[in-house]
Parts: C-alpha cells; structure tokens; sequence
C-alpha cells in the first residue's frame, strides 16, 4: 500500500500509438512510500504536498493537473550526456528525445507549459 496516490493519463495519445497496442500498460501513479516498481516514487512528505495542491487544483475548477516527465533533467549536462550516450544509433529513439527536450526548453525559457498536440505518428509536438 503506498502513501497517497495520483494517477498519470497513461498510456496517453503518443504512448497508445508508439506502444503495443492491445497491452499498452497503465496504473501509472506518482505516490508515497518512496519504492515502486513503474510508477513515480517520492517519499510521503512531498507527496502530501502534491496531493494537497493537485486537490485545491481541482476543487477550484481545474479539469486536469498537467504532468511532464522527462527522461532527464537536461538542465544537468551529467544526466543529457548519460541520455545522449545511451540513444546512440537508436534514431527513432532520438528524434523523440528532441520532440521532448523541445517542451522542456520551452518551459524552461518562459516559465509557462506549452500547448501540446500529438501527430499521427505519436510525435509530441509544440503548437
């Protein structure tokens, strides 16, 4: 039993069409007790702040709490080169590290999250 528990939109519009697709995976959770296995773990304290937040979110109105998740921080030049290094020659697997990389360099600059669409071809994309 974990400690508090929001679940993501998984598989969402991209990962029902780059994943298999009669078992695309889902009960992604960002929760407590700090352990998991798939979903997102941070330790009960911060949770019960996310948790707090996302519920004030939504009782003021808001539809949806939005969540990105990279791969990497690619603010920490450590993490981008272990990511680099570890694509190397996978070009499907690149071309969509820089469709996400786009999204967090736009958050990163203007401090707001971007529209996001996702093309036929499971592309995230800036509008």
């Amino acid at each position: 039993m974990y400690h508090l528990a929001l679940g993501l939109n998984y598989p969402n519009a991209s990962d029902k069409v780059l994943s298999d697709t009669k078992k695309p995976g889902g009960d992604i959770y960002i929760h407590g007790n700090c352990v998991s296995t798939g979903c997102i773990a941070i330790q009960d304290y911060p949770i019960e702040e996310v948790y707090t937040l996302a519920a004030i979110a939504k009782t003021n109105g808001q539809d949806f709490v939005p969540v990105h998740i990279y791969p990497v921080n690619y603010g920490v030049k450590k993490s981008l080169d272990y990511l680099t290094e570890s694509i190397k020659g996978k070009q499907a697997i690149n071309k969509s590290i820089l469709n996400i990389k786009s999204v967090y360099d736009y958050f990163e600059k203007r401090k707001r999250l971007p529209i996001i669409i996702v093309n036929k071809k499971g592309d995230y994309l800036l509008n």
